[in-house]
């Protein structure tokens, strides 16, 4: 059965989140829960759709911090695909992280979201159900 079903997949969602540390970060373990129960909840409802969603999580190296706390979908930025935005400045992007910079023993900024006009530390489940639900559409 589980061939059969492979067989008439039609569109493939690839969910990557990369992150520094889920234990002492509070962002990237807030993201972190997000994006599993997200996926979870989504994974049912597009299989039925023929859309078939795949999880894959990075832990990044110290001198890759500056990735950390980041989701992309289909290798796109989530920001891209929710607010259509691409870049912005540095200070738009990351905020301080007291967490990563205990962890490093230094200061350091990680990534924050904005999203329907707020500015998150972690990313919100509705940001990330957005962003896979516009891609399945595609």
């Amino acid at each position: 059965m589980t061939e059969v079903y492979e067989a008439i997949q039609l569109k493939k969602i690839r969910v990557e989140f990369k992150y520094f540390d889920r234990n002492t970060c509070s962002r990237c373990k807030t993201t972190d829960e997000n994006v599993e129960k997200t996926v979870k909840n989504l994974r049912e409802a597009l299989a039925e759709e023929g859309v078939k969603v795949e999880l894959k999580t990075t832990k990044l190296p110290a001198g890759r911090i500056a990735e950390s706390n980041s989701l992309l979908v289909n290798g796109v930025d989530i920001e891209e695909i929710v607010n259509k935005k691409r870049g912005g400045s540095r200070n738009e992007r990351f905020t301080v992280c007291r967490g990563c910079a205990e962890l490093i023993d230094e200061p350091c900024n990680c990534r924050a979201y904005s999203y329907r006009g707020r500015k998150y530390r972690f990313i919100p489940k509705a940001m990330i159900r957005e962003a896979i639900r516009k891609l399945a559409r595609l």
